[in-house]
C-alpha cells in the first residue's frame, strides 16, 4: 500500500547510519569518504554532537583552482592541508524524525539543500537526500 508524503514520516525514509566525518580531518579524507561511498554530504561530528555538514560543493567551493591541478594526486594533496572545519557549514539545516516527508521535501526545495540532516537536539539520527526522496517515489510508481 502506497503511504501519502502527507503521512510518511522522515524517519521511515532517511539513512539511520549516514557516514560521518570529524572536524578535525582533512578534507582530502572527506574527498576519499564521499567517492568511497558514493554520497554527496557528510555531517560533521565532535564527540559525538552535530557541529556541521561538509558536501561535495563545499570542497570544489573551497578549492576555486581545482580545476587547475594537473591531476587527482595534486588536488588530494592540496586538500590534504585543510581540515574540514575550514570548509564545513556551520549549523545546518535539519529537521525533525517524526515530519512528513512533505514537510521535508518542501523544505529542501524551498532551500535548494541536497539533503537535511535528521537530529533530535544535537544528536544526528539520520540523513535524509534528494536520493532518498528519489528512490521512493520510484518504490511507490512500480
Amino acid at each position: 500500500m502506497q503511504r501519502s508524503f502527507r503521512t510518511l514520516r522522515v524517519s521511515e525514509v532517511m539513512v539511520d547510519s549516514p557516514v560521518t566525518v570529524g572536524s578535525g580531518d582533512s578534507l582530502q579524507h572527506a574527498l576519499s569518504l564521499l567517492e568511497k561511498h558514493g554520497i554527496h554530504e557528510l555531517p560533521v561530528l565532535e564527540h559525538g554532537r552535530l557541529v556541521g555538514i561538509v558536501t561535495d560543493g563545499d570542497l570544489k567551493f573551497f578549492t576555486p583552482a581545482y580545476q587547475l591541478f594537473r591531476d587527482q594526486e595534486e588536488l588530494r594533496q592540496a586538500l590534504r592541508e585543510f581540515t574540514v572545519a575550514e570548509a564545513m557549514t556551520v549549523e545546518p539545516v535539519s529537521i525533525a524524525p517524526q515530519a512528513t516527508m512533505l514537510e521535508a521535501i518542501e523544505l529542501m526545495y524551498q532551500r535548494s539543500l541536497g539533503a537535511l540532516l535528521v537530529t533530535d537536539d544535537e544528536r544526528l539520527l539520520g540523513l535524509l537526500s534528494v536520493s532518498d526522496v528519489l528512490r521512493l517515489i520510484i518504490e511507490q510508481a512500480e
